[in-house]
């Protein structure tokens, strides 16, 4: 093998997982920018994330987010980012925002949308606790 081989050989294996940052997001197509290790911006890559057909959970990459790019055979172009390690260790664990959706939460058999209490008179006064 000659050394030029070689070194492409090495050049491509070591961009088959990277650990990078997000520098740009595009919501609307589910794909992402990152900074390479020299600086470089990378082209548009797909951003993966859970789902099926049916369901489709999206918790995009801000920029500044952490995350790993898998590329086929090293090839950064055709890259795929993942969910990545914490920057800067572990958040905080309380949720501070809001959730947007389309259909019911249910919940130990009770739904959001529909459940009822029983046991109120019509009035200015509050309900209680939901059963």
């Amino acid at each position: 093998m000659s050394d030029y081989s070689l070194s492409e050989l090495m050049r491509r294996l070591e961009r088959v997982v990277v650990v990078t940052t997000v520098i740009e997001l595009d919501r609307g197509n589910a794909r992402a920018k990152v900074e390479w290790a020299d600086g470089a911006p990378s082209g548009w890559l797909p951003v993966a994330q859970l789902g099926s057909n049916e369901l489709k959970v999206w918790f995009p990459p801000e920029p500044g987010t952490q995350v790993v790019v898998l590329s086929p055979g090293g090839d950064t172009t055709k890259g795929i980012i993942y969910p990545g390690p914490f920057k800067g260790g572990p958040p905080a664990g309380n949720f501070d925002g809001q959730i947007v959706g389309v259909g019911d939460i249910i919940a130990s058999d009770i739904s959001l949308v529909t459940h009822v209490h029983g046991g109120i008179v019509p009035g200015p006064g509050e309900t209680g606790e939901p059963s």
